[in-house]
């Protein structure tokens, strides 16, 4: 990029997509947050916040004119222009020498291109003996369909199959992507005004259209849900909904959908779900990512309609890797009302809830259950993560170098992990994985009182003696072979305590160990 020149003019371009607002920054000082698209600019430094505030008001400038955006003495050119330069480079600002001439026309292919012709639609079922070859295919290993859960996220089970329209259920966002199927799609540029304004990837409009078709019945069916969860598990604080609270019934309500796929007794034929069923999944879908964020922080954090739209604007989830989110403004802020049972539905739909799902009870417990699992399997992959770094530094620096240790030092980054969550330092990504999947696992546990797997994943991961003793065992001779004789790994009851705890889990729970530090997954 050719240096910016103090006479150039710049302009802010889409500047529909351009938002702010002003966030405690901790300490009781409100500083100025400005999104636009998946970037936040923050004037947390006193000398440049008025900078922010004029980008609000101004539709060009010329660039030398920034330098008088100041309470105090002017900045130095050099500095402003680092900064305009800045912007320039994320796209928040463009030279006005550099802007289109006339308006574009935006068009979007039909079909991603993604898939090979002729894929067969295929979907996790109980109609067939599938799922070990889908699974293999998928991930390198076969998985029984009574382990499905294990390797799928209950909220993912039904993302390949059909519904009565003949729609995949997970839309472009079909995982795992060997059953992706690319159907023709129309889709346009977004022009509702927010972060997706005009972005890069479009909006699928096909999908939209069908939901806006059955918009009365979204919202009683998603209200239906919602008081048949909260009576299974009732807020902590009546009238006050937290984010794991929220992200529960959320992941239930996806969960519930995959259940008419995979239950024992009539599970629905691929191409023939409910398409009210299709369209709640496909709604519910994007605040499951909201929370899937929030509940990291604090799960008991209280959550409004309102919390959950504003951070889908602030940090971008109405962006995903194939499009943007086309739900209308309007639309969006009645839903999440209904959802969060602020306001009511305007009708009440037949048939019901319970109707389609024929068995909402047992539907409930699969969502729930199936959590469970998901805390487990992320219990162990964060617990092994961990074991990780301590293998890494005992290793480190010694020859000669073993297989063992070239496994070890392999790095975990998102350039070998691309879902890799990477906003906080990986030892502290897998600690806080380890604390939320205890609370997950102990809250879900009060609506199953007495069973026998447990009030708490320590409890659960418990060993006795007999098991522990063999577990040194094995991990005498396996470090033996592997690891400097010199150099001991620190607190080996903790290590040979990991090494039994598959045993005493679902099985095959160490082969999703790699997703328990994913992120939006």
């Amino acid at each position: 990029m050719a240096q910016l020149q103090a006479d150039e003019m710049l302009y802010i371009p889409n500047r529909r997509r351009l938002t702010h607002d002003r966030l405690d920054a901790g300490n009781g000082q409100q500083v100025l947050h400005l999104f636009y698209g998946e970037v936040e600019l923050i004037f947390d430094e006193p000398d440049i916040a008025p900078l922010g505030e004029k980008l609000l008001q101004v539709e060009q400038f010329q660039a030398s004119d920034a330098m008088a955006w100041s309470d105090g003495a002017p900045h130095s050119w050099d500095k402003i222009r680092d900064l305009l330069e800045t912007l320039i480079e994320q796209r928040v600002l463009r030279r006005v020498s550099d802007a289109p001439t006339g308006r574009a026309v935006v068009s979007f292919p039909e079909r991603l291109g993604e898939v090979p012709a002729g894929r067969e639609p295929l979907t996790f079922s109980a109609r067939d003996n599938r799922c070990p070859v889908l699974t293999e295919q998928a991930f390198g290993r076969a998985f029984e369909l009574s382990n499905l859960e294990v390797v799928v996220p209950v909220y993912r089970v039904a993302h390949p199959a059909l519904d009565g329209d003949g729609r995949q259920v997970g839309e472009n966002n079909v995982a795992p992507r060997t059953l992706f199927l690319d159907l023709p799609t129309v889709r346009k540029q977004c022009h509702y005004a927010g972060s997706r304004y005009q972005s890069e990837r479009p909006m699928n409009v096909t999908a939209m259209k069908g939901m806006a078709r059955q918009w009365p019945d979204l919202l009683s069916l998603t209200e239906q849900f919602r008081k048949a969860f909260l009576a299974r598990m009732p807020p902590r604080t009546p009238g006050v909904l937290t984010a794991g609270e929220l992200h529960m019934m959320v992941v239930c309500t996806l969960a519930s959908v995959g259940y008419v796929l995979v239950r024992g007794t009539q599970p629905v034929p691929n191409g023939e779900l409910d398409s009210g069923l299709a369209a709640m999944f496909r709604l519910i879908d994007g605040v499951r990512l909201v929370t899937n964020d929030l509940v990291r922080d604090a799960p008991e954090q209280p959550v409004t309609a309102q919390s959950i739209v504003d951070y889908a604007e602030r940090h971008a989830v109405f962006h995903g890797p194939h499009g943007v989110c086309a739900g209308p403004p309007a639309l969006i802020n009645e839903y999440m009302q209904v959802l969060t049972g602020s306001a009511p539905a305007p009708i009440e739909a037949q048939p019901d809830i319970a109707a389609r799902l024929g068995d909402l009870d047992a539907a409930l417990d699969y969502g729930l259950l199936g959590q469970r699992v998901e805390s487990v399997v992320r219990f162990l992959g964060a617990t092994q993560g961990l074991l990780h770094e301590r293998l890494r530094a005992a290793f480190a620096g010694h020859l000669p170098r073993t297989a063992l240790q070239e496994c070890v030092e392999a790095p975990i980054d998102v350039a070998h992990y691309p879902l890799l969550r990477d906003d906080f330092p990986l030892a502290e990504t897998y600690q806080r994985e380890i604390k939320l999947s205890r609370w997950l696992f102990a809250r879900i546990g009060e609506a199953f009182p007495g069973t026998p797997q447990g009030t708490s994943l320590d409890e659960l991961a418990k060993l006795d003696s007999a098991e522990q003793a063999t577990s040194q065992r094995r991990l005498a001779e396996l470090f033996a072979h592997g690891l400097p004789g010199d150099k001991a790994v620190a607190e080996p009851s903790a290590v040979s305590s990991l090494a039994s705890l598959p045993a005493r889990l679902p099985s095959s729970a160490g082969a999703c160990a790699s997703s328990s530090a994913s992120k939006r997954c």
